[in-house]
């Protein structure tokens, strides 16, 4: 392991594994201490509350899709315009030697030679 990963574990350890593991120590000790009738009814009443507040968000979404009003402002995409090619009357094909040689190779990276 190099420097650099060691300091980031040491970071994260001291900012989240060590706090993580207090507050599950904490509750756990806390949640032992609840009779089993009681903590069952504890985590009914707050599974109840959650699950109130989802359908609350959610429905609140769909109200305001509804409503239009989830929609800040229409997005319109802008076209490139068409490239101006040099032609000829007759139709033959034009000399594109006057044109510069590209920077870039055909792999689409930059020539590091010119």
């Amino acid at each position: 392991m190099n420097k650099f990963q060691s300091m980031r574990s040491a970071i994260y350890n001291k900012v989240w594994g060590k706090p993580k593991s207090a507050l599950g120590a904490y509750l756990r000790r806390k949640c032992d201490g609840i009779p089993a009738n009681r903590r069952l009814t504890l985590i009914t009443v707050m599974l109840s509350l959650f699950i109130i507040t989802a359908f609350f968000v959610f429905g609140n979404a769909c109200y305001r899709i509804g409503r239009g009003q989830a929609l800040m402002e229409r997005i319109e995409p802008e076209h490139i315009e068409g490239l101006k090619l040099p032609s000829l009357g007759n139709g033959d094909t034009p000399d594109i030697g006057q044109f510069k040689d590209s920077e870039y190779e055909l792999s689409g990276t930059e020539n590091e030679n010119q």
